[in-house]
């Protein structure tokens, strides 16, 4: 389990994934039909070709065709369908 979390680091350090996002959230993809997030906050929109997510600090849209959340739980959330693109936007903090 330490050689998986070594290099899970190794490779959030060599995308500048940390810089980018910090330590708060993880995905997961499965070629083009399966992603899973984890510690999202709240689902913001659900249809068949967009699912918004709440993260800690960003909003992830993934976009496609037959788009279904398989499970969501804990603050995970696995999505299937044909996954044609993914934007990650940072949110304004509020003051």
């Amino acid at each position: 389990m330490k050689n998986k979390e070594k290099l899970r680091k190794k490779v959030r350090r060599a995308l500048e994934i940390d810089e980018i996002m910090g330590e708060c959230d993880t995905f997961e993809m499965r070629g083009n039909g399966e992603l899973t997030v984890r510690e999202c906050r709240r689902i913001l929109h659900y249809s068949q070709t967009e699912i918004r997510l709440s993260l800690c600090g960003y909003t992830l849209a993934v976009h496609g065709n037959e788009l279904f959340c398989s499970s969501y739980a804990g603050g995970s959330v696995r999505i299937d369908g044909e996954i044609l693109s993914i934007e990650l936007d940072k949110k304004e903090s509020r003051i």
